[in-house]
């Protein structure tokens, strides 16, 4: 056969042989050692056209985990836009006589899930009332600053675990929001065996009542869990610590941010030479009066910015702020039915929240997929998702030199589940959306990541 026949035949041959590479790779993925026994989820679909390159199970309802955050981040700048922001103002119930505000100082809440966030650093809202209370020529108040909260009463999924509640990444989101909604307990290591002493609490206005069980041990490790709920009056600090570093701090949620912050505002009012005569108590209306005068208007950061944080740092609070932009009242039902007229396939898909935190959570890989295809036009939502090179939590991914910023996608985690969705860039296929779902493995997540990475490379070099 002369050179130019082989190569006409490799050139007919080669359509047939290309597309047994993202099956040789899948093959891999699903004969990779502590996954005997899990359950899997592989879709992966060109862009352009749809086109399937691979998939498995991928009509399986899998826990999602923090890959639900990408149905509330693209839904809500459908909704409101990107450059939509959340407003709180700062008002006067009554009027201001020698100095004395015969009435209150009302914030009016807005829904701004980035007040005090230390994802959104700036001056602190608190110290900017002070401000303008003090450029009002407040010097005394007779009652208490009062939030006023509009809205509906955050309602806990019941479907969140009881051990979740009270920790930091399990905090409600409010009409009204503050420092993340979370406070910081930092502990400091004693003697092997011994109680570790509770060294303070940020911020220190918080009144809690701490059942501290949590126990110095050099041979374990720093992990701490916060017990309680929405409604406890005591809480239980359970776990331990190494003292490598001395002092840990753990992270739990505020129930209630809007007495939270009024207590933390009414400290600094006085530390600003304004008498405050009571204490701040929950009330979320303010006494009658004239309420005819605005001191302070605060904008939050434009809803792309919110959407990309969400995604990039996977916050649950912001996550289920902008599941209630999309509908307050039951977002998953709003999110399915919006994607059902969108021609994307729900079957199988059960949201119980907006972050994902719920474990009875359950969608398909391919609805992830497709719902990804369709989004994929919308800059603001493609660009919020963490890079291959850039973001820490795609580091494992970012070593291979095919992947970096070829890979944009959000991951997921929560126990013996493992997931990621996003696009690739292919050299054959161009874009493609994908989706990874694992359940139940016994391998070490380290171990997992390895062999997705394998695969994404398998995917982009082909």
């Amino acid at each position: 056969m002369s050179k130019r026949s082989s190569l006409a035949s490799a050139l007919l041959l080669l359509p047939l042989l290309l597309p047994a590479q993202p099956l040789e790779a899948l093959q891999e993925l699903l004969r990779a050692p502590g996954l005997e026994h899990a359950s899997i989820g592989v879709s992966v679909k060109r862009v352009a056209d749809g086109r399937v390159i691979c998939e498995h199970n991928p009509r399986l309802s899998l826990r999602p985990a923090s890959v639900l955050k990408l149905l509330p981040t693209f839904l809500a700048l459908e909704k409101k836009g990107e450059q939509f922001t959340y407003r709180t103002t700062v008002s006067l119930s009554g009027a201001i006589r020698d100095g004395v505000l015969h009435g209150q100082l009302v914030i009016a809440a807005g829904g701004d899930p980035t007040l005090g966030s230390s994802w959104f650093p700036g001056e602190p809202f608190p110290r900017r009332v002070v401000e303008a209370a003090r450029r009002a020529g407040i010097r005394r108040l007779l009652s208490p600053p009062v939030v006023v909260e509009g809205g509906t009463t955050p309602r806990v999924p019941g479907s969140w675990p009881w051990e979740d509640l009270s920790n930091y990444y399990a905090a409600l989101y409010h009409h009204f929001n503050y420092r993340d909604n979370s406070y910081a307990v930092t502990l400091e290591a004693g003697k092997p065996g011994d109680l570790a002493t509770i060294i303070s609490i940020d911020p220190p206005t918080m009144a809690l009542d701490i059942d501290n069980r949590v126990i110095t041990d050099p041979a374990g490790k720093n992990n701490v869990w916060i017990y309680g709920g929405p409604l406890a009056s005591r809480f239980l600090l359970e776990g331990s610590v190494t003292g490598v570093p001395r002092r840990y701090t753990v992270k739990g949620a505020i129930h209630a941010p809007a007495l939270a912050f009024a207590r933390e505002l009414t400290a600094m009012l006085e530390e600003g030479g304004i008498i405050v005569e009571r204490p701040a108590s929950p009330s979320r209306h303010p006494l009658p009066g004239d309420e005819g005068r605005e001191l302070l208007t605060v904008e939050s950061p434009p809803l792309r910015e919110i959407v990309r944080q969400t995604n990039k740092q996977s916050v649950n609070l912001f996550a289920e702020a902008l599941g209630a932009l999309v509908d307050a009242a039951n977002f998953g039902q709003a999110a399915r039915e919006l994607l059902d007229s969108a021609g994307i396939d729900v079957s199988g898909v059960v949201i119980e929240d907006a972050c994902g935190l719920s474990p009875a959570n359950a969608a398909p890989a391919a609805f992830f997929t497709d719902f990804l295809a369709w989004a994929y036009p919308r800059a603001a939502f493609r660009e919020s998702l963490p890079v291959g090179a850039l973001d820490a939590s795609l580091a494992v991914y970012s070593a291979h030199p095919l992947l970096g910023r070829n890979l944009r996608a959000k991951t997921g985690s929560m126990t013996r589940a493992r997931a990621l969705s996003g696009y690739l860039l292919s050299a054959r296929d161009g874009w493609l959306a994908f989706t990874i779902l694992v359940n139940n493995h016994a391998c070490s997540p380290g171990q997992l990541q390895a062999v997705v990475r394998d695969f994404l490379a398998a995917l982009a070099r082909r």
